[in-house]
């Protein structure tokens, strides 16, 4: 199996990215909801898995990480205490973050109820949605640019 996707890999990878040699095992881990309390840490600034891991709901950790580090990079570019725009980094992440956090989580974990009706009435609710073009959107923006 290694050796396959060695090869594999070597197919994908062009010419000037050298060959490679040896490829690692494949690991895997349960899918799960771990986040960290806070961002900052002094003058240490979780971003992205590092922050929190969240299901793989539409690349929302993703889009979450970005949105972090855009707001760092925003705070820290004309700073003049570091400390202070660290700590409105931490207030001003705070609210999308939770919510993107506690919104992947129940999407995730909505998947797996297995209550009487509970998934037709998920298929509507998600073919509502499809058909409510202003609701969409919404929802669209929001996971991709959040609480803004």
């Amino acid at each position: 199996a290694a050796r396959q996707r060695l090869a594999l890999l070597a197919d994908r990878l062009p010419a000037a990215a050298g060959r490679p040699r040896e490829i690692t095992p494949l690991k895997d881990f349960a899918l799960g909801l771990n986040a960290e309390r806070t961002l900052v840490d002094g003058r240490s600034v979780r971003i992205g898995n590092a922050a929190q891991t969240l299901h793989p709901v539409a690349g929302q950790g993703l889009n979450l990480g970005l949105r972090d580090a855009h707001e760092l990079v925003a705070a820290l570019r004309h700073a003049a205490d570091v400390d202070a725009a660290l700590a409105r980094v931490e207030w001003a992440r705070s609210p999308d973050r939770w919510a993107t956090i506690a919104t992947t989580d129940f999407l995730a974990r909505s998947f797996t109820w297995q209550l009487p009706g509970l998934g037709l009435a998920r298929g509507l609710g998600l073919a509502a949605l499809q058909q409510v073009a202003p609701a969409r959107h919404w929802l669209a923006r929001r996971m991709m640019f959040g609480s803004r």
